[in-house]
């Protein structure tokens, strides 16, 4: 496990990085071969982030000031740890910057963050078939928790809603 390039910085970020905030994440779409969807704009990211109803925070990093990555996180609660915890929604490092310690130092800032709001947990999504993100994950202390995540949207969403009853008045 190499040791982080200390030209890194991690910054939690800022209105003026929607632009940069968005590149990244359509670069981690087309990572992930989600590239067809178009509503990742510098305006929805700064929505997103600084808007009336923030939805998720991000930390980027920055190596010689340029954006080489970042971790988008917001707070649920969980009931059987009695408190709100820290998920991490996306990390995601520019192909030009893996391997010089990146991840590793989103994660310890996103796990400095979680301390500093009193949280005790994080909790985050790994692919299936990314074993070296596992295996990064596993590198830091992270382990799976034992349970799959579930999902449903779009057509099947609205069909499963129309067997909701009609609320009382």
């Amino acid at each position: 496990m190499s040791e982080p390039d200390d030209e890194i910085a991690v910054r939690i970020a800022e209105p003026a990085d929607a632009e940069a905030l968005a590149g990244l994440i359509r670069a981690l779409m087309r990572h992930e071969n989600k590239a067809d969807r178009t509503h990742v704009t510098t305006e929805t990211v700064a929505d997103w982030i600084f808007g009336e109803t923030r939805v998720f925070q991000a930390l980027l990093a920055e190596r010689r000031a340029d954006p080489v990555g970042y971790l988008a996180f917001y707070s649920v609660f969980s009931l059987f740890k009695g408190g709100p915890v820290l998920l991490v929604e996306n990390l995601y490092v520019a192909d030009s910057a893996r391997g010089l310690g990146v991840g590793r130092c989103l994660m310890g800032a996103a796990a400095a963050e979680a301390r500093r709001r009193g949280m005790a947990r994080i909790e985050l999504n790994v692919r299936n078939d990314s074993a070296p993100a596992g295996a990064f994950y596993r590198s830091l202390g992270v382990h799976p928790a034992g349970e799959s995540v579930y999902r449903i949207e779009d057509g099947a969403l609205a069909a499963l809603a129309r067997h909701a009853p009609e609320r009382a008045p």
